[in-house]
């Protein structure tokens, strides 16, 4: 994770798209995933029943928005 995106979300402040796909990439990562399988998988609702998994899912629905 970069620098920039963890003080944006130490400091609370609304993260910008490109931020956002970030943030999803790397916690796609961890979950084993890339981004464009986390992405079918959240779709699908197939990512992990978890904490991680849910949090990746909520991120895209906040991308799309």
């Amino acid at each position: 994770m970069s620098p920039k995106l963890q003080a944006a979300i130490d400091g609370g402040k609304e993260l910008t798209t490109e931020q956002l796909r970030e943030l999803i990439e790397f916690e796609a990562r961890e979950l084993g995933f890339s981004f464009e399988e986390a992405q079918r998988l959240a779709k699908h609702g197939q990512l992990p029943k978890n904490a991680l998994g849910s949090d990746v899912e909520l991120l895209f629905q906040l991308l799309a928005a």
